[in-house]
């Protein structure tokens, strides 16, 4: 009779944990939720939806989100291997807003969509960014060249000190649409110019439609979760740093003065290590650091390497994403 009351009783709290871990197994699975969606090669923003719009890009540049497996990586002339990258935008709210959707438009070239990018998982981070942006015109003033960057104009090597970005919220579980390739696996054209210039939507389900405040910095930054070969895609965006102008934020040429593009890349060591030789080593300890210093770290530490403006070979100081960030006015989280 007692070993019954006993087995009774243990039955009872087991349907008890039971019934609350699948409670908690339901939040976890309801509270969160990223679809990416391809909506064509014209897109009119909505403007009762429509919190921030940039809304113009080069039709000549692009610049990439990247996360190519090891034995992908692709060997640069200036002797390291090309790094893996994420890329974001930083924008301030000009009114307390909750988030719908953040929709960006891929870039013109060749490289838009690469045969790794369809149906891999994506993600997009959220930072609040605190301090000013100072310009470091990195010992290139005016007059002089800048020590990288795909031209020798002064800002090309300019970038930005003064602000943090605090990680506040990853979004996981979206998938890049099912876009035909514009290369194929040796980087050749494909002649499908469907993922040129197309707008994908990165739309947020539950507690993932962030509130953000008036009068406050934030960011986002998207990104591919795992490496695979040939897993990239292009972002259409306006850089001016190209331009002779002095080193200065909000210019006549600023699209978008209330924020700037971020990055990350790799490891997040600035410039990477290059050795200068046409081929990469074989084998040993020089190929093991040119190899870790182009791949991210694993997740989730590869999410606490903070974005900057620096990079290799270009920088972000002088560029703003194609952009809109959709929502609702709100006055509380």
């Amino acid at each position: 009779m007692k070993w019954q009351q006993m087995s009774r009783r243990w039955l009872h709290w087991a349907v008890v944990w039971a019934g609350m871990w699948g409670i908690v197994f339901a939040a976890g699975a309801c509270r969160a939720g990223l679809v990416v969606s391809a909506l064509g090669k014209r897109f009119v923003a909505d403007p009762e939806r429509t919190m921030i719009a940039v809304s113009t890009s080069d039709g000549g540049g692009s610049t990439s989100v990247r996360n190519n497996d090891a034995a992908h990586l692709v060997w640069k002339d200036e002797g390291y291997y090309q790094r893996n990258r994420d890329l974001g935008q930083v924008f301030l709210a000009r009114k307390t807003f909750r988030l719908d959707a953040i929709v960006l438009r891929t870039g013109p070239s060749d490289a838009a969509v690469k045969p790794g990018a369809p149906g891999a998982e994506l993600f997009v981070q959220f930072f609040e960014v605190h301090g000013e942006p100072r310009i470091d015109d990195n010992g290139t003033p005016p007059g002089s060249s800048a020590t990288h960057g795909f031209s020798k104009n002064h800002r090309c090597d300019d970038f930005l000190t003064g602000v943090t970005y605090r990680p506040i919220r990853v979004v996981r579980g979206g998938r890049f649409p099912d876009l035909p390739p514009t290369v194929d696996e040796a980087g050749r054209p494909t002649g499908d110019t469907t993922g040129k210039l197309h707008y994908l939507r990165f739309d947020f389900t539950g507690e993932d439609e962030l509130v953000f405040e008036q009068g406050k910095r934030y960011a986002f930054m998207v990104g591919f979760v795992h490496p695979g070969p040939n897993r990239a895609f292009t972002l259409g965006n306006r850089n001016f740093a190209s331009l002779p102008d002095p080193p200065v934020l909000g210019d006549r040429h600023d699209l978008y003065p209330d924020g700037w593009a971020i990055r990350r890349e790799g490891n997040g060591q600035v410039p990477p290590t290059m050795i200068g030789e046409s081929e990469p080593p074989v084998a040993g300890p020089l190929r093991e650091k040119l190899v870790a210093e182009s791949l991210f770290a694993p997740v989730p530490e590869r999410f606490s390497l903070t974005p900057t403006t620096d990079g290799y070979p270009d920088v972000d100081t002088y560029r703003d994403f194609e952009f809109y960030i959709e929502g609702r006015v709100s006055e509380k989280r």
